[in-house]
């Protein structure tokens, strides 16, 4: 069952449009802001990674949100840093 907004902790913008069909490759710059874009990567990346508990998301967002450099943007180089950062501590 896909994440919907409610589940979101963090403040995104949700009246910029995103349609899921415009993925098109790893190299796709991910919005921060708008929330549709996140949503949609959040979903996406959990079910690639068999992950579907709320507390996943909300570790993922946090992740994302609060940790990951604000100079990666593009979906491989999120990724690359989510497989290398998933189980750090952070502060």
């Amino acid at each position: 069952m896909p994440f919907k907004k409610e589940d979101l902790k963090y403040k995104y913008k949700w009246e910029k449009p995103f349609n899921e069909k415009s993925f098109i490759g790893m190299d796709d710059y991910i919005d921060r802001e708008n929330g549709q874009q996140m949503l949609a990567f959040f979903n996406r990346f959990l079910k690639l990674h068999g992950l579907f508990s709320l507390g996943s998301l909300h570790r993922l967002e946090k992740l994302f949100c609060k940790y990951m450099p604000k100079h990666i943007t593009t979906r491989s180089e999120i990724k690359d840093w989510l497989g290398e950062n998933w189980n750090r501590h952070f502060n």
